[in-house]
């Protein structure tokens, strides 16, 4: 973006009922979230009551994660260019095709993974287009003075398929199975796509940019700034190694209750672990973290290593689901201090282009997880620890033998890599450099105190 484009944005007028308007496309938008949720969840549920491999669930979360992943920057630079309003009907109503599909896969009987992972990975596809011209709208419609609640209420909205959707797929998909599940998807999108039809007329039409600059020039400058800023690349390394971690949690999780309990109950755990992040984040807002963040990153990463590591030692479903409450409360605070820490380093005038590739190279922590998760507990622990297996007479005395463990067994070097990487955090110099010049900047903004 160029300097006269930054002017011309800050200028620009916003609708007199713009929150208002803003307010009704969050509201629709969250129900669309709630039945992708549903959907994600019931699906990952079906494949492992199918196949009873973990292999299923990393390969449906993997199509549906990638696209999202590969295509952020082609979404973001299409929201720049044209009318956004049409660009979230359109990309809703062709995403809805892959729900309808899978909804006719599994009424014909048809239904198996590989179908699944199709339709998932085509919606997931139109689904990133959707993305960033849905966070485009709090610059379209909202004063600059509103432009942090508009940004929390996104959050809260992309939080809702991961507090609310869990439980409620786990009640449905028990009592009444997975087409119900598609069907309600299906429904909501149909709503989302009737409201934004409606509401479009109170969206202003974005002005198209004074410049279109290459998107392969502002990858390339994103990379050298980051050779040049080891601080930076640093943290933006340690960033991937969290989303690594997390991805075997969150692909490995359902199968690991699965085998315990039943999907209602796997619901509720996975609605109470991310209720850690939302509890989490209100203290974040209510108390100041201070200004010492490297050492947040630090009890944080060690104090996520120990939880997921414990995780990995039990059976017992309410200790597993104090645990994962636990482990998604360090993450606000984690993530807050590295994008603090971050944020301080990186020059103003070129925070998208750096941040969109600092996105881009954490977000593949996840998708090496997900490649690789499922099919080393299929193929390598879960065999360890099964009875009569190479493990089972020694570690298996003492972490269990049967379904579970195995996985637990993965749980549990997950926990080790990211207690490893805090106890590095401390000792890399070009951390303890950013620190100290993010302390400078506080100071230097504070010469009084």
């Amino acid at each position: 973006m160029s300097v006269q484009e930054g002017v011309n944005n800050a200028q620009r007028p916003v609708p007199a009922n713009g929150f208002r308007t803003f307010a009704l496309i969050w509201l629709v938008q969250m129900v669309a979230r709630i039945g992708n949720g549903l959907t994600a969840f019931g699906l990952v549920i079906f494949a492992y009551q199918q196949t009873g491999l973990s292999t299923s669930v990393a390969l449906i979360t993997l199509c549906a994660f990638l696209p999202a992943v590969l295509l952020a920057p082609a979404g973001g630079i299409l929201a720049d260019r044209h009318d956004r309003r049409l660009l979230m009907i359109l990309s809703d109503s062709i995403s809805a095709v892959g729900l309808l599909a899978l909804l006719i896969a599994f009424t014909a009987g048809i239904a198996s993974v590989p179908i699944i992972c199709v339709c998932v990975a085509f919606s997931a596809v139109f689904n990133s287009v959707m993305e960033p011209a849905y966070r485009a709208t709090v610059t379209d419609l909202l004063t600059p003075d509103q432009y942090a609640r508009g940004a929390g209420m996104v959050q809260l909205a992309s939080a809702s398929q991961f507090l609310i959707s869990p439980a409620l797929a786990g009640i449905l998909i028990a009592n009444f199975g997975i087409r119900l599940i598609l069907a309600i998807d299906i429904s909501t999108m149909a709503f989302t796509i009737l409201a934004m039809i409606l509401i479009r007329r109170r969206v202003p039409k974005p002005s198209a940019p004074a410049t279109r600059e290459n998107a392969l020039t502002d990858l390339r400058f994103g990379i050298a700034f980051l050779r040049t800023s080891r601080g930076v690349l640093t943290l933006t390394l340690v960033a991937t190694l969290v989303t690594f971690c997390m991805g075997f949690l969150q692909t490995l999780l359902t199968p690991m209750i699965l085998d315990l309990a039943n999907e209602g109950v796997l619901g509720w755990i996975r609605s109470i672990a991310a209720t850690g992040m939302l509890v989490s984040g209100l203290l974040i807002g209510v108390f100041s973290m201070g200004s010492r963040h490297l050492t947040w990153i630090f009890r944080c990463l060690l104090g996520g290593g120990v939880l997921i590591a414990l995780m990995g030692t039990t059976t017992n479903l309410w200790l597993i689901g104090a645990l994962a409450f636990g482990f998604f409360m360090v993450l606000p605070p984690l993530n807050a201090s590295v994008e603090v820490l971050a944020r301080a380093a990186i020059p103003n005038e070129v925070q998208g282009r750096v941040w969109g590739l600092i996105g881009l190279v954490s977000q593949l922590g996840y998708i090496a997880a997900y490649a690789v998760s499922g099919v080393l507990a299929d193929l390598v622990f879960n065999p360890l620890l099964r009875p009569g297996g190479p493990l089972a007479h020694s570690l298996g005395v003492w972490l269990g033998v049967g379904p579970s463990r195995g996985i637990g067994l993965m749980l549990m070097l997950v926990g080790a890599i990211l207690i490893f990487v805090a106890s590095a955090v401390p000792n890399l110099r070009s951390l303890e450099a950013l620190q100290r010049d993010f302390l400078q900047k506080i100071d230097a903004q504070n010469p009084g105190s």
